[in-house]
């Protein structure tokens, strides 16, 4: 590869030719080599691409451009795609999948509120008896027993959170039945959940439904 007919034979050949570039009104460039690991293949479908708000800049538009945060959206994944045998070696997504109205069968104000009754409950029991997980928020531990009240699978609970199977089992074991006193029995989420691609699949095809309803009205 070359740049200006001088091969790039090295980092430090490529910096030094990317920071002598200067300008007739003297402009000056500095560069830096980013010794930063970042992960190849990452890949989101077209439907969660066109649920993305995308802000070109006014230069150069095509490759300079701003996402900002969208609420209800799932976050891009971190990682490559893995092998669809377990659910560890997929995606990584972040609490705000775990929290989507679509999951928990409620809209985010409501599933405050119940987190914040269940969490005074949980707090009025004796420390030793208390779910507890080095990992989780008491909060996000409330939010796994939603997900295995709609009838998310436990592995796929413990994938969202980050945590093994059986602890995930564990503290939905000491939750669940503080919800079920509450009185929240939540119907099932109308669709078969095998892998993480299938939870952000079944997201983005509702939340795009969705939107394209309301741009018909």
């Amino acid at each position: 590869m070359n740049w200006r007919a001088h091969p790039l034979t090295s980092y430090e050949t490529a910096l030094n030719l990317i920071a002598s570039t200067t300008t007739r009104t003297g402009l000056s460039v500095t560069a830096r080599l980013d010794t930063g690991c970042y992960p190849t293949g990452i890949e989101i479908s077209q439907q969660h691409a066109a649920t993305l708000t995308i802000r070109p800049a006014g230069f150069h538009g095509e490759w300079n451009y701003a996402i900002p945060p969208q609420p209800g959206i799932p976050d891009v994944p971190l990682h490559p795609p893995g092998p669809r045998s377990h659910p560890r070696h997929a995606h990584t997504f972040g609490s705000t999948l775990a929290t989507h109205p679509l999951l928990t069968g409620l809209e985010r104000h409501d599933l405050d509120r119940l987190t914040v009754n269940i969490r005074d409950r949980l707090d009025a029991l004796p420390p030793k008896q208390r779910p507890r997980h080095r990992k989780l928020t008491t909060e996000n531990i409330i939010w796994a027993a939603v997900l295995d009240q709609r009838g998310l699978s436990c592995s796929l609970t413990a994938y969202l959170f980050r945590i093994g199977e059986n602890q995930a089992r564990a503290l939905i074991k000491q939750v669940r039945p503080l919800l079920e006193e509450h009185g929240h029995h939540p119907e099932l989420i109308p669709a078969r959940l095998i892998d993480p691609s299938d939870l952000v699949g079944y997201v983005m095809h509702a939340t795009s439904a969705a939107s394209n309803r309301d741009t018909l009205h």
